[in-house]
């Protein structure tokens, strides 16, 4: 994005503070859903129309309201690329490294597995909450459901994901035992 010029529209400068502030946040939002080869799009597009709707965006929670529309626009993605036949790729394959140690890949691999036994909402709840890092209620806006449900989702989903890494680990006896499945309590997984 161009840097700021005295003769630039009003609300430029707003804008590009925004931008700076949270580009990174949304790319890697996107990345983690949809992978590289998408990510800069769908950031991008966020924040297309997070200039062309620039007076509707809050002030104080800009994260959250980037966060829902990028989720909203990655939804879209997704559908196209079905509609194309073909096959997304797995959110479990966009989040490999073939770089990690052998302990982060076993927990990875625990943590996503767990993650695949959730619905779509509780696992875009989850994630918004332990990697992106926002408050249940702010989560709540991202997937458009009230607080108060995004709290008893989030509740569940704790539980169903710690009796999904116990059955894990309990199935595989050479995996890491239990407090390396310490970020489903982590405080912020657990904020609500």
């Amino acid at each position: 994005m161009a840097r700021i010029h005295d003769g630039d529209p009003p609300g430029h400068a707003e804008f590009n503070a925004v931008f700076e502030k949270h580009y990174d946040a949304v790319y890697n939002y996107a990345r983690r859903r949809v992978g590289p080869d998408l990510a800069d799009d769908v950031a991008s597009e966020a924040f297309v129309v997070a200039w062309r709707r620039r007076d509707r965006v809050p002030t104080d929670r800009e994260l959250p309201w980037l966060y829902a529309c990028a989720r909203r626009i990655t939804l879209a993605a997704l559908r196209d690329v079905r509609k194309r036949g073909e096959v997304p790729v797995p959110p479990d394959e966009l989040w490999r490294d073939s770089q990690d140690d052998t302990e982060q890949v076993i927990r990875r691999e625990t943590a996503l597995t767990a993650l695949a036994g959730l619905s779509d909402t509780d696992r875009e709840l989850v994630m918004l909450v332990t990697w992106e890092g926002l408050s249940s209620r702010e989560a709540a806006r991202v997937v458009g459901c009230a607080p108060v449900t995004a709290r008893g989702r989030l509740h569940r989903a704790r539980r169903r994901l710690q009796a999904l890494l116990d059955d894990t680990a309990q199935a595989a006896p050479d995996t890491p035992d239990r407090e390396d499945a310490s970020w489903t309590t982590s405080t912020r997984f657990a904020r609500s």
